[in-house]
């Protein structure tokens, strides 16, 4: 598939998961941001997965879109360093955001490997040992009848460099005590800059299970 046409594709799923604007601000995805929880449970732009499925931190992989003037590619080199986090902007439901975005994980000064700017991709190395993991993975736990959350990956540019972050005082509202706030004004403090972008959704296994019956 055209590099555009998946740039299209991720920006048609965000936007009708409503995760622009709820999580992010429209931007112009830079590449495919990859995650797996292993034995094919993979993260794909809003698919569901198993709660059981997701209790251990995933695998990362960025692949760089390369030569796209209309999908706003920018090069990055071995010098720049990202950030990488989770959020659940459906604490404790999509309709009640008293806990709303909830900080699963963020991993900091992350720095891309194995670059090859020659070819219509450039690849990284998996992400999960990589930068300076200043909140652990919190694995997805959505409370019974809170329907299906969306969890957020999001990767971010450092523009500055080498920084120490300071991770949120609580995970619940990002520490900011205010409903709905959470990784944008986080991000926004470091002057960090979107980058890539998946998603997920799952929800309480008994009450899928109540569905059922």
């Amino acid at each position: 598939m055209p590099l555009l046409t998946i740039n299209s594709s991720i920006i048609d799923s965000l936007k009708t998961n409503e995760i622009f604007p709820d999580v992010l601000d429209s931007f112009d995805p830079k590449g495919l941001l990859t995650i797996s929880y292993g034995n094919s449970n993979e993260v794909a732009l809003g698919n569901t997965l198993k709660v059981a499925d997701t209790q251990t931190k995933p695998t990362f992989q960025l692949t760089l879109n390369s030569g796209l003037d209309t999908a706003g590619t920018e090069s990055v080199n071995e010098t720049d360093l990202f950030t990488l986090v989770m959020t659940d902007p459906d604490a404790p439901s999509r309709t009640d955001k008293k806990w709303s975005e909830y900080a699963h994980y963020i991993t900091t000064n992350i720095k891309l490997t194995s670059l090859t700017p020659d070819s219509e991709f450039i690849s990284s190395t998996p992400l999960t040992e990589a930068g300076d993991e200043i909140l652990p993975y919190h694995p997805p736990g959505p409370p019974l009848n809170t329907g299906k959350h969306r969890y957020v990956f999001v990767l971010y540019k450092q523009p500055n460099g080498h920084t120490n972050f300071v991770a949120p005082s609580d995970r619940p509202n990002w520490g900011y005590g205010q409903p709905a706030v959470g990784v944008r004004k986080w991000a926004n403090s470091y002057g960090l800059v979107p980058f890539a972008v998946n998603f997920f959704q799952a929800e309480n296994a008994d009450n899928q299970k109540a569905k059922a019956d």
